[in-house]
C-alpha cells in the first residue's frame, strides 16, 4: 500500500509540473496589456486635451495672413513593454506643411493623488520646439513662494502661466495657460537649449497658439470657420 501511494504521490507531481509548465509557455504568448494587467486608456486632461479624434481638422492663421488647417492624421493609444500607458496623436498641414506631435507616457499605476498630478503632462513637439503641457487648472492653483522682509512667503493663487481669458482671432477662451519652449541644438536631437517660443493652449481645445522666436505665430482661427 505504500508503494501505491507513493506512486500516486510521484504521478500528481508529476501532472503539477506539467501544469506549470504550460502555464509558463502560456504567459509567453500574452500580449503587454494582458501581463500588465490594466488597459492602456489614459483618462482625464490628458486624454480630453484638444478632443482630438482621428480625421478632425481645425482652422488656423499664420501671422502673415494666410489660412490653413491642421489635421489629425494619427491618434495611438497603447501599453508599452515597461507596463506605461502611451497616447501619441499627430496634427499636420498639407500647405504650409506643419507638424505638431503630442505624446502623452504615464505608468500604469500611480502611488497617489501627487504622484498622479505629476506624470499629467501633454508633451507638444513643433519643428525644433518641445513644450510641456501641464494642465492649465493646476496653474490656477498654483503654490507661489514670494519672499516679504526677507523671508519666504507661501500662498496659493494663479501663477504667471495662466489666463482666466485671452482672445484669439475675435474668440475668448478660458483657462488658458503658456508653456515656454526649448530647442534642439543638434539634428540628432540630444541636447536642448531654452528659447523664447511660446505655446498658449487650453484642455478643450488643445493649442490655441504657437509663438515662434522669429516674431511669426500660428494661431487657432475658429470665427474663420463660422
Amino acid at each position: 500500500m505504500k508503494r501505491m501511494y507513493s506512486c500516486v504521490f510521484i504521478l500528481e507531481c508529476t501532472a503539477l509540473a506539467l501544469l506549470c509548465a504550460c502555464a509558463d509557455i502560456d504567459s509567453s504568448t500574452q500580449t503587454y496589456s494582458e501581463r500588465c494587467h490594466d488597459d492602456a486608456k489614459i483618462k482625464g486632461y490628458q486624454a480630453d486635451f484638444g478632443g482630438y479624434k482621428k480625421g478632425k481638422t481645425i482652422p488656423f492663421k499664420h501671422s502673415d495672413g494666410y489660412l490653413f488647417s491642421l489635421a489629425v492624421t494619427d491618434r495611438n493609444n497603447y501599453l508599452d513593454e515597461l507596463c506605461q500607458k502611451q497616447l501619441n496623436t499627430t496634427l499636420e498641414s498639407a500647405y504650409p506643411i506643419y507638424s505638431i506631435s503630442l505624446s502623452v507616457k504615464n505608468p500604469s499605476f500611480y502611488y497617489d493623488s501627487d504622484d498622479k498630478e505629476k506624470h499629467e503632462i501633454v508633451e507638444a513637439r513643433f519643428g525644433q520646439y518641445v513644450f510641456s503641457l501641464v494642465n492649465p487648472l493646476a496653474h490656477k492653483e498654483a503654490r507661489i513662494v514670494e519672499k516679504v522682509g526677507g523671508k519666504d512667503s507661501v500662498y496659493f493663487g494663479p501663477d504667471s502661466l495662466y489666463f482666466d481669458e485671452m482672445e484669439i482671432n475675435g474668440v475668448t477662451y478660458k483657462d488658458v495657460a503658456v508653456s515656454y519652449g526649448s530647442k534642439y541644438e543638434d539634428r540628432d536631437r540630444k541636447s536642448s537649449v531654452e528659447s523664447d517660443a511660446k505655446l498658449y493652449y487650453q484642455t478643450k481645445k488643445g493649442i490655441l497658439k504657437i509663438e515662434m522666436e522669429d516674431g511669426s505665430h500660428i494661431a487657432i482661427n475658429e470665427k474663420e470657420d463660422d
